[in-house]
């Protein structure tokens, strides 16, 4: 097989649009565990996880002559993993194993959950809170939610210490939290909780 590890993302990408099975291999290889963990996260459910982020390569190798990727391709593959996530929330809002470990999160756990709850809003309420960060706390955050990067691949990439790169981030869970606080149902916010884990 073909080494292609040490080329960058932007340089497979061009391989992969010219049909190359070893570039494609490469990008899967590089980014699947990660994509995979961030997925659990969200869903609990590792088989489903495995699937969404099956479904997220096989779009990609299906569309790799057309692609267009705005911002890094780690960014990308992310946000991709989050959406199909929330997807997968969606259809699955109402199943008692998620509702279960929702609740887990309410302080009254006899309050009854809303039957259905917006993702769709609360990434609104999400995104708008992120807006509104400073601007080197906004990329600290991005980099650390867009991209899956560890304090210190953060700390490494934008040459500040790793304790700033955690308080900036912990400083900007805050803003996003009172960005929401009152506007969201305790069903919401629990979600919230859930999904910044």
């Amino acid at each position: 097989m073909v080494q292609l590890t040490h080329l960058s993302d932007d340089e497979l990408l061009l391989l992969l649009k010219k049909e190359d099975s070893f570039a494609f291999s490469e990008l899967y290889n590089r980014y699947w565990e990660k994509m995979v963990s961030y997925a659990v996260r969200l869903t609990k459910s590792d088989d489903e996880s495995a699937d969404i982020v099956q479904e997220i390569f096989v779009s990609l190798w299906n569309r790799k002559q057309n692609l267009s990727i705005k911002g890094t391709l780690a960014s990308y593959l992310i946000k991709s993993t989050r959406n199909l996530s929330l997807r997968y929330l969606e259809r699955h809002i109402d199943t008692t194993d998620f509702i279960d470990k929702l609740t887990e999160h309410i302080v009254d756990n006899s309050q009854n959950i809303e039957d259905h709850i917006s993702l769709r809003e609360l990434q609104e309420h999400i995104d708008l809170g992120i807006s509104k960060l400073p601007k080197k706390m906004q990329e600290v955050y991005i980099l650390s939610r867009d991209e899956q990067l560890s304090h210190r691949e953060i700390s490494e990439r934008l040459g500040i210490a790793e304790g700033t790169v955690k308080k900036q981030i912990s400083n900007a869970l805050k803003i996003i939290s009172e960005s929401i606080n009152g506007k969201l149902s305790m069903a919401m916010a629990a979600l919230f909780i859930e999904l910044l884990k």
